[in-house]
C-alpha cells in the first residue's frame, strides 16, 4: 500500500469514527444493528407506536393511487407495523403491573379494618 492510500485510509477511520453514529452494532447478534428512537417518556412512545399503526390503517384503507417512490405499499406498511410491535415496551408494562399490584396490596395493609 502507497503512503498516501494509507494517509486516505487513516482520515477514512477518523471521519468514519465521527460521522456513523446513527447505527450501533447490536452486541447480540453479529451483524444486525440498533438505531435509537429519541422520545420523551413511555406515554410518548406508546403515542408513537399508536401513530404509526394509524397511518398503516389509513395506508391499507386508502383507494388513491399510491406514489412511485412507494411501489410496493403493502410491503412498507408490513415493515412499519414490525417496528411498531418492537417499540411497544412490554418489560416495563410488566414492571407497572407488578408496581400498581404491590401499591394497592400497601393501600390495602394500610387500611384499619373497622
Amino acid at each position: 500500500m502507497e503512503t498516501n492510500d494509507i494517509k486516505t485510509l487513516k482520515e477514512l477511520h477518523k471521519l468514519s469514527g465521527r460521522s456513523f453514529k446513527t447505527l450501533r452494532s447490536n452486541h447480540h447478534k453479529k451483524g444486525l444493528y440498533s438505531v435509537d428512537l429519541v422520545v420523551e417518556g413511555y406515554l410518548d412512545l406508546l403515542f408513537t407506536v399508536a401513530n404509526l399503526i394509524k397511518v398503516s390503517i389509513l395506508a391499507l384503507d386508502s383507494d388513491e393511487t399510491y406514489s412511485s417512490q412507494v411501489p410496493d405499499p403493502p410491503t412498507n406498511i408490513k415493515n412499519m407495523l414490525e417496528i411498531a410491535l418492537q417499540l411497544l415496551p412490554y418489560e416495563e408494562a410488566e414492571f407497572l403491573d407488578k408496581s400498581k399490584e404491590l401499591l394497592l396490596k400497601e393501600n390495602q395493609d394500610s387500611i384499619p379494618e373497622n
